[in-house]
């Protein structure tokens, strides 16, 4: 596992194997894999907005 691995995995999309990569690295003392890990972006905000657009459904379906 490596950086470059991580980094193409964000440009695929792929964030959470991405965040996995990095977090193994930072675990082994890998500063700029910690930093890089702070700097990817939370999946929180996606899973929020998802699950407002779920609740919109389900009230039209009433």
């Amino acid at each position: 596992m490596t950086a470059t691995l991580a980094e193409l995995y964000v440009k695929q999309g792929l964030i959470g194997r991405a965040r996995e990569i990095y977090r193994r690295l930072a675990e082994q003392g890998d500063a700029q894999a910690r930093k890089r890990l702070s700097e990817l972006p939370s999946s929180g905000a996606a899973i929020d907005e998802l699950q407002g657009l779920l609740q919109r459904v389900k009230e039209r379906r009433r």
